[in-house]
């Protein structure tokens, strides 16, 4: 490969030779995206394996599935989306034809995270095709079984000249945002989040950022308790908590909480059989970095079930832990497989906690009651979520996904991709056969008052 600043002024040539612009074009590389997933799903799910050891159900259905089911959305829509989208005019604008083109931005980086090495990359990257950029990946160096695979695949079924896949950590990433590129699509950390922001603010480049924080879960004292706990369970472990949109923590109404811990051991129970490490599957934390890091808040945390570790596998059964509002545990983001549990009396007085926290990626809320489910969504702000469910939202493509405040800005899939890789125009076309001299000098008295009588 070119060196990268090479590399990248071969991409910016490309698009303005305008060879992405053909819808026909766009189509063609969304089929090569399909056939790279489809056709590699064994090595896909192996790379996955060999950094996670993921199994190949959850690898499918949280890496692959997806990413299959957004390029197939893409490919059904994309014709209708592309086109120019005619709006109404306005008194002040009279006689004109007015209308929204999409264009795409040019040649734009992608920054994948580690914890989903495969969709984090390759699902944005369907809404960069679509909108008709070159694209430089950056694929996660710590899932580097993944990143390498990911890379291979890239280069095997796309022209470098129009997408790049870049291996690399830090200092890479430092010169791919240095470029600059036209612009920066971000998944990872608040950390890292606020490093592209400066690095963006230098060249004024447009960005998203699908950051994280402390989903909550909450349970209302109406919730159905044995589906509330399995659900929550379901999200809290898939991929071992290592979930930008896991529950983070559950919040109980105090009558609820002696029933949800009674369902929750008899749902990691069915997870894990009557051991800890039996049947569920034993996703690996990514590090031991973040493996220390997790068990150091376990060993402080007052633990209720589960919580059993394996160091050498980097394991940690999914444990629930009874929490307080002022811990480190309900501070910072858990990305793991503890549930921390906090006890609420009443909505109001959760709700002003949950003001008081940064906005998180998603809320959860289990109940049956339509008022609260109400007040929930008008009172406290978050990303998106799900009513009696966690994590699904994810999975419809007419749902916009993305943060607000610190867990991130921007939305993506489905249409939202593609109108997050598109700059949109406004066209208005005015007509010659009429140019009344009105809004032209000398602006007489008489002039003012006919205005005046139009809009007072």
């Amino acid at each position: 490969m070119r060196h990268i600043p090479d590399q990248a002024e071969a991409q910016k040539q490309f698009f303005r030779d305008g060879k992405t612009l053909a819808l026909s074009f766009r189509l063609d590389r969304l089929r090569d995206l399909r056939n790279l997933v489809s056709d590699n799903t064994d090595l896909l799910c192996r790379a996955v394996f060999h950094d996670f050891g993921k199994p190949e159900f959850e690898a499918y259905s949280t890496e692959i599935a997806t990413v299959l089911h957004e390029i197939d959305y893409h490919l059904k829509h994309l014709k209708s989306w592309a086109k120019p989208k005619k709006v109404k005019g306005s008194l002040l604008t009279f006689p004109s034809g007015n209308r929204i083109y999409h264009q795409p931005y040019g040649s734009v980086l992608i920054i994948g995270a580690w914890n989903y090495p495969i969709r984090l990359v390759l699902h944005p990257l369907v809404g960069a095709i679509s909108a008709g950029n070159t694209v430089f990946l950056k694929p996660s160096e710590l899932a580097p079984e993944t990143s390498k695979t990911v890379a291979g695949l890239i280069k095997k079924y796309f022209a470098p000249d129009y997408v790049t896949a870049v291996e690399g950590g830090a200092e890479t990433a430092r010169i791919l945002l240095q470029l600059p590129p036209d612009y920066i699509f971000f998944t990872g950390s608040a950390k890292t989040g606020k490093l592209i922001m400066r690095e963006a603010a230098e060249h004024l480049t447009p960005f998203t950022l699908e950051l994280g924080g402390k989903s909550p879960a909450i349970v209302h004292q109406d919730a159905d308790m044995e589906t509330s706990a399995r659900r929550i369970w379901w999200g809290k472990c898939m991929n071992s908590g290592q979930t930008c949109v896991a529950p983070d923590f559950v919040a109980v109404h105090k009558n609820a909480e002696p029933e949800f811990i009674r369902h929750s051991k008899a749902v990691l129970k069915s997870f894990c059989g009557n051991s800890a490490t039996g049947a569920f599957p034993e996703v690996k934390i990514i590090n031991d970095s973040h493996f220390q890091r997790l068990s150091a808040l376990l060993s402080t945390a007052d633990l209720i079930l589960g919580g059993e570790t394996n160091a050498e596998k980097r394991y940690i059964a999914p444990a629930l832990v009874r929490a307080d509002w002022n811990q480190r545990i309900m501070k910072e983001e858990v990305f793991g497989p503890i549930l921390p549990m906090v006890v609420y009396d009443s909505l109001p007085e959760l709700a002003g906690r949950l003001r008081d926290m940064p906005s998180p990626l998603a809320l959860y809320l289990f109940t049956g009651s339509s008022d609260v489910r109400r007040d929930v969504i008008r009172n406290i702000p978050f990303g998106g979520g799900c009513i009696n469910d966690t994590i699904s939202h994810l999975g419809n493509p007419n749902l916009p996904f993305g943060g607000v405040g610190a867990s991130g800005t921007g939305k993506y899939h489905g249409k939202y991709s593609f109108d997050t890789f598109s700059n949109e125009k406004s066209v208005l076309d005015k007509p010659v056969w009429v140019d009344p001299d009105f809004r032209y000098p000398p602006y007489t008295p008489a002039k003012l008052n006919l205005i005046k009588t139009f809009f007072s």
